[in-house]
């Protein structure tokens, strides 16, 4: 078990490798720049977890102004309310006897719980787990704004709708949507056209539904890409950015952000050097993440200059383009890796060094939510 005590103040050549950094003044700058468009917008910001897992870093988001956090899953809700958090939207379908009786569990200790809903089926589960414990809890109707995976299409929301409200146990709340179309935007003019298309739409069903006699409080959506573009009026009344905390070299490539934004990277050192095309490090397959898009080359580039590209990964192994450079590097040099996807690649860890801007261990958080996948 790593000490935080015995690791603050020391240098990062003191921290073994792999290991994942996070540049304090980086994220709390990252959190603080989000929390203000939302203000400025008149929207709750209700960043979702799922790129941080860590208690801490959803205490700085809340204590900057967020309503509450976003999970994807029951057991990343479990640790969000047992650090304290009293505001939870779980963004995904709860289905099956084990997780409802999770779920009603957590309704128990949250004071404010919603969860999403895109189905009948879903929804009467739901309802039957609420009911017959004499509770109830706010749902939301996911819709699908083109995301292609879980969600009902537009024009199906109203009898949806019509289905979910009168269920017993359930307070139909509102509608969200996730704008995953923002991922097709290329810089900072389409990032904002993005942001602004994706509102409107969801107003719109948000205004047919409420033609239709439901009550749509909520109108959630956002992405982290679109996140620093939304105005006010825009059509959302909250935003579900989670990236944006932390970012990673999938926003650096589509133009959201710089490297400087990055607040996450991956500690690696080399351990061969076979030859003057590669470098060999000890970040592979169980350090980096795989979830590679078309929008990053490689998996991973190193900070700062030279830009070196960890083109490719085995279990143990980085391999590092070191073709360009004019002289091998040595074993032993350390080199920091921004992971094409944060949210994949912290999952892999259980500690986050935080570093100051002397560059030394200001404290060291366990990722509590890493590995619950349930």
């Amino acid at each position: 078990m790593i000490s935080s005590g015995h690791m603050i103040g020391k240098p990062l050549q003191d921290i073994d490798t792999p290991s994942l950094l996070v540049r304090r003044s980086i994220l709390q700058a990252n959190i603080n720049r989000l929390q203000a468009v939302a203000d400025a917008a008149d929207i709750e910001l209700r960043p979702h977890i799922k790129a941080h897992k860590t208690p801490q870093v959803a205490q700085m988001q809340i204590r900057a102004g967020a309503a509450g956090v976003t999970a994807a899953k029951i057991g990343e809700a479990e640790v969000m309310a047992s650090a304290g958090v009293e505001n939870i939207f779980i963004a995904n379908q709860i289905v099956g006897p084990v997780k409802l009786r999770r779920l009603v569990a957590l309704a128990r200790r949250v004071p404010v719980l919603s969860v999403a809903v895109d189905s009948v089926e879903c929804a009467r589960g739901i309802s039957d787990a609420f009911s017959a414990v004499g509770m109830s809890i706010d749902v939301m109707l996911e819709m699908d704004a083109g995301a292609g995976r879980c969600g009902v299409l537009p024009d199906g929301l109203v009898a949806l709708a019509d289905e979910v409200a009168p269920m017993p146990g359930l307070n139909l709340v509102g509608l969200m949507s996730y704008g995953a179309l923002a991922y097709q935007a290329r810089g900072l003019e389409e990032l904002a056209e993005a942001a602004a298309a994706e509102g409107a739409f969801a107003a719109e069903q948000a205004l047919n539904l409420r033609e239709a006699g439901f009550e749509i409080e909520r109108v959630s959506g956002g992405s982290t890409p679109t996140g620093l573009h939304y105005k006010k009026g825009c059509g959302l009344t909250e935003i579900r950015s989670g990236t944006y905390c932390l970012y990673d070299h999938n926003q650096v490539d589509l133009g959201t952000v710089t490297a400087d934004n990055v607040a996450a990277t991956v500690l690696t050192q080399v351990i061969s050097v076979p030859s003057d095309e590669r470098a060999i490090c000890d970040a592979g397959t169980k350090a980096l993440d795989q979830q590679v898009s078309p929008m990053t080359e490689g998996y991973g580039w190193t900070r700062g200059e030279p830009r070196l590209s960890v083109y490719k990964i085995n279990d143990e192994h980085g391999y590092i383009d070191i073709s360009g450079l004019t002289a091998r590097p040595k074993l032993g040099d350390r080199f920091e890796v921004i992971p094409p996807r944060i949210c994949t690649a912290l999952n892999l860890y259980d500690w986050m060094y935080v570093i100051d801007d002397e560059g030394r261990v200001a404290d060291v958080w366990r990722i509590a939510a890493r590995g619950k996948n349930v």
